[in-house]
């Protein structure tokens, strides 16, 4: 008999530099999530696949290098970092003209994560995101969340949650971005 736990839990994966590497990236992401046997919503995994393959996607065709991508569990969401070695400007939201065949990944995961950001590191930037599980225990965290980003020197950010597939939206959505 196995238990689920809200233990917090992490893993890392190098993904090469090959654009073609970023589905099975994308499909680790998520076996590594069900492995971990969490209380997620199908919806939330799906998004969770969705939103993993825009931002690793983006790491691999615009610096044309790897990345290393981190996903985390806190005992509430599931998030995950891609970090590259692009050093420069942070990546921001921007529109897409309806006739491009790209530079719609930020706003898919505008709209569908918890929260999302970006802050340079030493030596580039990681582009992060949340999405968080449905529970419908008592104890649901409530809708004014606190996001601890390194890049706020450990200072919490408040935040408002919106859980793909729950049908809760507080507020807006979260977008951090240092610099």
């Amino acid at each position: 008999m196995t238990f689920r736990t809200l233990a917090p839990k992490s893993s890392s994966l190098h993904v090469p530099s090959d654009t073609g590497a970023v589905s099975s990236a994308r499909c680790r992401v998520v076996a590594i999530v069900r492995d971990w046997d969490l209380l997620l919503a199908e919806e939330a995994v799906e998004t969770l696949e969705l939103l993993a393959g825009e931002v690793i996607a983006n790491a691999v065709v615009h610096t044309g290098e790897g990345c290393r991508v981190t996903v985390s569990w806190n005992g509430t969401c599931v998030r995950l970092e891609a970090e590259d070695a692009e050093s420069g400007l942070l990546p921001q939201r921007a529109p897409a003209d309806l006739d491009e065949e790209s530079g719609r990944g930020l706003q898919l995961v505008d709209g569908l994560a918890q929260a999302w950001g970006s802050r340079p590191t030493t030596d580039g930037k990681v582009v992060w995101f949340e999405i968080g599980g449905c529970s419908t225990s008592p104890s649901r965290p409530s809708p004014a969340a606190c996001v601890n980003d390194p890049s706020f020197e450990g200072a919490p950010r408040p935040v408002a949650v919106a859980e793909p597939g729950c049908g809760v939206l507080s507020g807006s959505r979260a977008h951090v971005t240092a610099t």
